[in-house]
């Protein structure tokens, strides 16, 4: 068991992705300050806030510092490196209404490759990268044969439900993303040979 600061956002980060972040709230400022004073990382996970009311999912990942600035709007802006998948256990909340959860760590994904008939989605992701490069360059290293890397760069982008998010990110493996992104992304030779 282990206790991390908690970042609930719309979107997330799962193990070995990268996101930029804007830290505003009081509490935040808090918390990044405790993580680079003490060399902590902290977990993020994903929130719904619609039907007015905020939804926190099970699961999440644990994330570290690896770069921030000032931005230009005088924010702070912080970019972050997933480390491990995790299960909240129970959550304290603090004065200033920051989150602090005791969690349980996930073993990570076996190793597995890109099976062929699912290498339109290293393709596609790629394509992806190159429309938005303000996400690709984050990975100069691109790992498009890898089922992990792939099924959780995918899952990092595409507008998830906590109740998706938490079957496909804390499953056991990436089977569950996998066969949900066979039907969610759309595989263009397949379209341009009928």
């Amino acid at each position: 068991m282990t206790q991390l600061m908690l970042f609930p956002l719309s979107s997330t980060v799962l193990p070995s992705g990268k996101m930029k972040l804007r830290i505003f709230e009081p509490r935040y400022k808090r918390m990044v300050k405790t993580c680079c004073e003490h060399n902590l990382t902290f977990g993020m996970c994903l929130v719904d806030r619609s039907a007015g009311r905020s939804t926190l999912s099970q699961c999440g990942t644990e994330v570290k510092i690896i770069d921030f600035d000032v931005l230009p709007d005088g924010l702070l802006g912080i970019t972050v490196q997933g480390v491990q998948r995790f299960t909240i256990e129970q959550i304290a909340l603090e004065e200033d209404g920051l989150r602090l959860a005791t969690v349980q760590p996930l073993s990570p994904w076996p190793q597995t490759e890109l099976p062929e008939q699912e290498s339109y989605l290293g393709k596609q992701l790629e394509q992806v990268y190159a429309q938005f490069p303000q996400l690709g360059e984050l990975y100069p290293q691109r790992l498009y044969a890898d089922a992990n890397w792939v099924t959780q760069r995918w899952l990092e982008i595409l507008p998830l439900s906590v109740q998706q998010f938490e079957q496909f990110a804390g499953h056991v493996d990436c089977s569950n993303g996998l066969n949900f992104l066979s039907q969610v992304v759309e595989d263009d030779s397949a379209r341009v040979k009928h």
